[in-house]
């Protein structure tokens, strides 16, 4: 047995006990006593316990390991059964096939997203150009803080964007009805002059605090920056970075939608109404 870790000659795909049961050389249950190990073929995590292949144990487990034995015999062992029964030799050639068949699995998501990568680019093309996608968002939103008739109130609206608020709220010189109404439920205290009025909610804020046209274009890069990369020369924690981010990007094709989805109810027309609304009340208050 070789111990380089690309090689995957030996493994075999194990999701599920009938992937065992349809090995032509699979037993179960096999008396063990005198068999010598021969080789470790593979580990598997299954979502349901499975009886150990081993008679002396039968113990059912969820993780274990595929072996072959020299009489070309295949069964199904847990850590500490095989061990017992094949020593120290299956100790070391199952950390090795565990190893083996994590690489595997990282290389093979990588090249996964390689093999959809065209599909992918297209969905980035497409959320660029959709008519209420990033340029557009990107767009609009440029256009509505260089509107000359309105300061947009970037601090207040980011502000608010961070802290999951949505409320306009404007003060005004109180009504002689809420000044007496206000004297009559709280007898002594001081007198009511301002009141705090709801103007509206702001949809969308969310959007603020977003680039979907940014995010788009680093998932567009690192496409192209994975085709120039060789996976089996990075570092452990480089391959481990990369395949974090290829499960991830379908996350992010959700958050950009997300975003979109919230451009346009925040560049929606009564929106920006209210953004008036608020640009005036901020405006009125620094005065």
């Amino acid at each position: 047995m070789t111990t380089s870790l690309d090689d995957f000659s030996l493994l075999v795909d194990l999701h599920g006990p009938s992937d065992l049961t349809r090995l032509p050389a699979h037993r179960s249950p096999l008396d063990a006593t005198d068999s010598k190990l021969a080789e470790v073929l593979a580990p598997y995590d299954f979502a349901e316990p499975y009886p150990c292949g081993l008679a002396a144990c039968r113990q059912p487990h969820q993780h274990g390991f595929l072996v072959v034995t020299v009489d070309g015999v295949e069964t199904n062992v847990g850590k500490d059964c095989g061990r017992r029964i094949f020593g120290e030799d299956f100790a070391i050639k199952a950390n090795i096939q565990a190893a083996r068949a994590s690489r595997k699995r990282q290389l093979d998501t990588l090249q996964g997203v390689l093999d959809h990568k065209e599909e992918l680019l297209s969905r980035i093309s497409e959320l660029y150009d959709r008519k209420t996608g990033t340029r557009w968002a990107n767009a609009e939103l440029r256009s509505l803080k260089e509107h000359p008739l309105l300061h947009f109130p970037s601090n207040k609206l980011y502000a608010m964007a961070t802290r999951g608020e949505t409320e306009v709220i404007d003060v005004r010189e109180a009504t002689k009805e809420e000044k007496e109404q206000h004297r009559a439920f709280n007898p002594g205290a001081k007198s009511l002059e301002y009141t705090e009025e709801t103007v509206g909610h702001l949809q969308g804020l969310k959007f603020l605090v977003a680039n979907p046209h940014d995010t788009a274009t680093v998932l567009k890069d690192k496409l192209y920056e994975l085709t120039d990369t060789d996976a089996k020369s990075l570092s452990p924690k480089k391959l481990r970075d990369w395949v974090n981010w290829a499960n991830g990007i379908e996350r992010e094709f959700d958050d950009i939608e997300d975003t979109l989805a919230n451009a346009v109810r925040f560049l929606s027309a009564e929106n920006i109404g209210l953004l008036h609304a608020l640009a005036a009340i901020e405006e009125r208050n620094r005065r």
